[in-house]
């Protein structure tokens, strides 16, 4: 892998103007929604109606950017993964004789050097705010700014390299879209729903993300009904992150030309 290898990846992201549109629009477009109509209801009736800035809404936006923030991931990690092997580019990269494994390698970094700065600036749109309209109401210290960030980006680059690896693995973009979205909503909840499924629930991502989640802004850790030892919610996270990389590097290096 190489710094022009990144740089190619990022690039042929960024050139995608629809994937580019939506990249932008979810995190940033969810955060400016929210605050705007807590700013209008607070306008509106201030007597019914808090400021719409504080440390209280700020822990709702995190809330919304875990949720969310993933789905962004997950369009571009499948476009990351498949997308050249859908446009039939995959034979041309291979004959140029550069390193397959190393050609999966860079669509990591390159994919998430888009991602990432999308989500941090969705996230301090979202602190700004919190101090701008805080009208008088708490507002949040460093620390958890600080940690209510990591944890944001933590939650968007986990579902990129499921996505990455999920479409290296199956060559197609529509179906990991299709099988990550109905992952990250109604599977997963639905799965947690099952109390006769017992510790088989703490293998899903979404309770160990919530046991890691910063204390300052969702107390409990979102209220997740399966509880997880820190070695436990590490191990998780470091599966759901290793597992689909290794397959997809290995669908990488075998797949046909």
């Amino acid at each position: 892998m190489s710094w022009r290898l990144i740089k190619a990846e990022l690039l042929k992201l960024r050139r995608r103007r629809g994937l580019l549109a939506w990249t932008l629009l979810i995190p940033l477009g969810v955060v400016g929604l929210q605050y705007g109509v807590l700013a209008a209801l607070h306008a509106g009736d201030p007597a019914a109606h808090g400021p719409a800035g504080g440390v209280a809404n700020l822990a709702t936006t995190l809330v919304l950017l875990g949720t969310l923030a993933p789905v962004a991931a997950v369009l571009v990690g499948a476009t990351a993964g498949a997308g050249d092997v859908e446009a039939g580019l995959f034979r041309d990269l291979v004959v140029t004789g550069r390193s397959r494994r190393a050609l999966f390698a860079a669509r990591v970094p390159g994919g998430l050097a888009l991602l990432l700065p999308v989500v941090a600036a969705a996230w301090l749109l979202a602190v700004g705010a919190s101090f701008a309209f805080a009208g008088g109401s708490a507002t949040p210290g460093l620390g958890a700014v600080l940690l209510g960030g990591g944890w944001a980006l933590l939650a968007a680059a986990l579902a990129y390299v499921v996505a990455l690896g999920l479409a290296s693995l199956s060559g197609s973009r529509a179906m990991t879209v299709g099988v990550m979205l109905a992952w990250l909503f109604p599977v997963s909840n639905i799965l947690l729903s099952i109390s006769q499924l017992g510790g088989w629930r703490r293998a899903i991502m979404q309770p160990a993300l919530e046991r890691i989640a910063p204390s300052q802004l969702v107390p409990g850790g979102g209220g997740s009904a399966v509880t997880m030892s820190l070695a436990v919610t590490l191990l998780v996270l470091a599966l759901w992150s290793i597992v689909p990389l290794v397959a997809g590097a290995w669908r990488t290096q075998t797949r046909d030309a």
